[in-house]
């Protein structure tokens, strides 16, 4: 029998709100994470003023004002950079000025300036663009800078190490946006599909029930949604809500070989002080190697750790 954790958000205000004590079995290298975690609260307490957290906003929210007009050049440019993003080849200027519903001209002139700024590689032979590795560079940057990783991949590799599964962190960027932070662990069929920085399908597998469980998708949305991607074995829509109505109770999700043949998987969330959910974590593990003591243990230490790194969200740069 799987281990089930305690029901409902009780659980998780304790989780929060108690001194969560891990052990060197459960949790390697707990002095690196508790002194990553007492530098951010040094530095929040520094950085933060006594001014009150808006009910309703999300970690990504904090200190957000009058987001200001809109500047056309650069609503158009971003749009520029999503398209060459999107395609699986280098296009060229009238394709991507009939994809963005720009004039030729415009989206020549902003292909060239992004190109000058690094940010669009451009071939010659075939007279075609597309992104550059230096957004790449600018991402690293800023996940780096985030304080994420220094908290999280301790955690990761110490839930890795303990239980022989692979660990994937992954940020929330909207109902049917799942962004691939990093990972660690041995090496599956599956990830060569999985790679950091590749969105992931949602909802699909344990990382889709939970967020089905804890985003703010409406049943219909959710429906509409499901139909689109494809599991392995994938249950009815019926089945899928089941799933998440027991994620809701237990604070996990448990997805045994139906997103992919043989692997199981267990996803965990991580809540803002305002319970918007900002991050998944998921353990990954051959389902033979997986019984219901192991998924229990693996519950337990990933529940732990969630637990750290929702108490640390406030403190984390995530926008």
């Amino acid at each position: 029998m799987v281990y089930i954790a305690p029901t409902g958000r009780g659980y998780y205000h304790a989780a929060l709100n108690a001194s969560i004590r891990l052990t060197r079995r459960e949790m390697d290298q707990p002095q690196l994470a508790d002194a990553t975690l007492g530098s951010l609260q040094a530095k929040g307490s520094e950085a933060e003023p006594s001014e009150p957290i808006k009910h309703g906003a999300g970690a990504g929210d904090f200190g957000w004002r009058n987001p200001g007009k809109p500047v056309g050049a650069v609503v158009a440019a971003a749009k520029v950079l999503r398209i060459l993003h999107g395609s699986e080849r280098p296009l060229n200027a009238s394709e991507v000025a009939r994809a963005a519903g720009l004039h030729r001209g415009t989206a020549y002139n902003i292909l060239r300036t992004l190109q000058t700024e690094g940010f669009v590689g451009y071939d010659e032979a075939t007279r075609s663009y597309s992104v550059s590795l230096h957004i790449f560079e600018l991402a690293y940057g800023v996940l780096r800078r985030s304080g994420l990783m220094d908290l999280a991949r301790p955690l990761m590799h110490a839930i890795s190490d303990e239980h022989s599964v692979s660990v994937y962190l992954s940020k929330v960027l909207g109902p049917s946006s799942l962004l691939l932070l990093d990972w660690v662990g041995i090496a599956f069929r599956t990830d060569l599909y999985v790679t950091v920085g590749r969105p992931s399908p949602v909802p699909a597998g344990a990382s889709g029930v939970i967020m089905a469980a804890f985003g703010s998708s409406s049943e219909p949305e959710l429906e509409a949604l499901f139909s689109k991607v494809a599991w392995y074995q994938k249950p009815s829509f019926a089945d899928f809500l089941a799933r998440v109505r027991e994620a809701k109770k237990s604070g996990f999700a448990v997805d045994r070989g139906a997103m992919f043949q043989g692997i199981t998987l267990v996803s965990v969330p991580v809540l803002s002080p305002s319970w918007e959910l900002l991050l998944i974590l998921t353990a990954a593990g051959h389902s033979h190697d997986l019984d219901a003591d192991a998924l229990g243990a693996l519950s337990r230490a990933m529940q732990s750790a969630t637990a750290r790194l929702s108490e640390s969200a406030r403190l984390l740069r995530l926008g």
